[in-house]
C-alpha cells in the first residue's frame, strides 16, 4: 500500500472508530497504532471486559461491543474478558458499600447468558472469549506482591469512589482496592492494544497502560464511551430504576419502549442504539434540529431499526404496523400469548401467573394507576375483581403494551 492510500485508509477508520466515542486517550498514539496496524496487516486486540454478576443485558450495556464490532468489521480483534474474578468482589465504581460476594457457579452460568447476548451484536468468527480464571487460578502469593509493589496505595485511593468512601467513613474492603489492578493486569495478559469501557471506567481502564508499561510493551489506548440514558429521559440506563430496553425483550416491547421516549433523547438514540453510519446519522440529527421530520414519525423510524437491529428488517416493519395498529386503529397485536384461566381467579392473580408484572405489588400499582382493562371493555381497578369463564375470549390489557388473550 503506498503512503497516500496508507493515509486515506488510516483517515476512514480514525472517523468511523471516533464516533460515538467520548475520549480516546492518548488520541495521537492511538492514530499511529492504526496506521501500524494496517501498513503491516497486523489486526489490533481490542479488549472489553464483562462482569457477569447478573445475567441481563440491557441495550446501554452493549455500547462499547457495538464499537468492538465496528473494529470487528474494520478487520481487527476483540478479546471480551470474562471476570469471573472481579465479580466476586463486584466492580466498586460508584458504589457507596462492598458489592455481595457471588459464587463460582452463580457467575459461571451468568456468564454464558451474557454471551448470548453479547453476540447479538459482535462476530463470534473475530472475537475471543478469555476468563481471568485461566491466569489468576496460577497465581501464587509471590505474583500478587509483585502485582501490588507496582502500584501505589496514593493512586488507587485517588479512585474518585474509593476517595468518597474515605472522607465519608464509609467501610473500603482491601479487596476492593485490588479491583482496578485485576482489570490491568488483563490487558497484559492478553496483550491488549485498544480497552472500551464506560465513561465511568476511566481509572480503570488506565490502569492497563500503567501495568503494560511496568512490562515494557506498548501501553494499550483507552477508548471510552458514554453512559446511556434511560427511557424516562433523566438518569442512566438501568434494570434497577426499570427504564431500560432488554437484549431479550419481545420486538414489540422494544418498539413501544423506544416510542415511548421523550422527544429530546432521540439524537442520543440515534447516535447510540441506533447504529447508523456516521452519515446517515448526521443527515438524520439534521433533520431532527431543523423540523424536516416530525417526532413522531422519526421515533417510529428509530424503533424500526432497533428491532431491525436485533429480530432483522421484516420484523422492524411488522413491529410498526403492529403499533400503528394498536395505538390509532386501538386494536391488539396479531400475535399475543394466551393464559388458561382457572376457577376462582381474581385480575391480579392472573396478570402474576401470566407474567404480565412481576409482582403482586406492581400489580397493585398498575391496577391504582387505571393502567388494566379488558380491551374494548372498562378499566378494572379491583385487586379482587373476579376473572370467570364470562370473560374467555376477552383481552386483557396492562399498560400500554402488555395483551393477554384469556382462554
Amino acid at each position: 500500500m503506498d503512503q497516500s492510500a496508507l493515509n486515506a485508509e488510516v483517515k476512514r477508520q480514525m472517523k468511523i472508530l471516533e464516533f460515538r466515542t467520548t475520549e480516546i486517550t492518548p488520541r495521537d498514539e492511538f492514530e499511529k497504532m492504526l496506521k501500524h496496524s494496517i501498513e503491516n496487516n497486523k489486526p489490533l486486540r481490542v479488549k472489553c471486559g464483562i462482569d457477569p454478576t447478573g445475567c441481563d443485558v440491557h441495550l446501554g450495556h452493549l455500547v462499547p461491543y457495538r464499537k468492538m464490532r465496528e473494529f470487528q468489521d474494520l478487520g481487527h480483534t476483540g478479546v471480551v474478558i470474562i471476570g469471573d474474578y472481579t465479580a466476586q468482589i463486584g466492580d466498586p465504581t460508584g458504589k457507596n458499600e462492598s458489592r455481595k460476594k457471588l459464587g463460582a457457579e452463580e457467575v459461571a452460568e451468568n456468564a454464558k447468558t451474557y454471551m448470548d447476548q453479547v453476540f447479538t451484536v459482535l462476530d463470534k468468527d473475530k472475537t475471543e472469549v478469555r476468563y481471568q480464571s485461566d491466569w489468576f487460578e496460577k497465581t501464587n502469593l509471590h505474583q500478587i506482591l509483585e502485582w501490588a509493589a507496582q502500584t501505589t496505595v496514593a493512586k488507587l485511593i485517588s479512585h474518585d469512589t474509593f476517595k468518597k468512601r474515605i472522607d465519608e467513613g464509609q467501610s473500603l474492603g482491601l479487596h476492593e482496592l485490588f479491583y482496578p489492578v485485576l482489570q490491568g493486569i488483563d490487558s497484559t495478559m492478553i496483550d491488549a492494544d485498544v480497552e472500551l469501557g464506560g465513561s465511568d471506567q476511566r481509572f480503570n481502564v488506565l490502569m492497563g497502560r500503567d501495568y503494560q508499561k511496568v512490562q515494557n510493551v506498548r501501553p494499550q489506548v483507552a477508548m471510552l464511551l458514554p453512559i446511556v440514558t434511560g427511557l424516562c429521559g433523566t438518569q442512566k440506563m438501568s434494570k434497577s430504576l426499570d427504564n431500560y430496553i432488554g437484549v431479550f425483550d419481545e420486538p414489540f416491547d422494544k418498539f413501544g419502549k423506544v416510542m415511548s421516549i421523550p422527544d429530546n433523547l432521540m439524537p442520543e438514540y440515534y447516535q447510540y442504539m441506533a447504529n447508523l453510519p456516521v452519515s446517515e446519522f448526521e443527515s438524520m440529527n439534521t433533520q431532527l434540529k431543523n423540523g424536516s421530520i416530525h417526532p413522531n414519525e422519526a421515533k417510529k423510524q428509530l424503533a424500526s431499526k432497533i428491532v431491525s437491529l436485533f429480530h432483522g428488517d421484516e420484523q422492524g416493519a411488522l413491529m410498526r404496523e403492529q403499533f400503528e395498529r394498536v395505538f390509532k386503529k386501538k386494536k391488539v397485536p396479531d400475535e399475543i400469548e394466551e393464559f388458561n384461566l382457572e376457577s376462582g381467579m381474581n385480575v391480579l392473580e392472573v396478570m402474576v401467573k401470566a407474567g404480565m408484572v412481576s409482582s403482586n405489588g406492581e400489580g397493585r400499582r398498575m391496577l391504582k394507576q387505571n393502567a388494566v382493562s379488558i380491551v374494548d371493555g372498562d378499566k378494572i381497578t379491583d385487586p379482587a375483581q373476579g376473572i370467570d369463564s364470562s370473560f374467555k375470549g376477552s383481552v386483557l390489557k396492562v399498560g400500554k403494551r402488555r395483551f393477554l388473550k384469556l382462554v
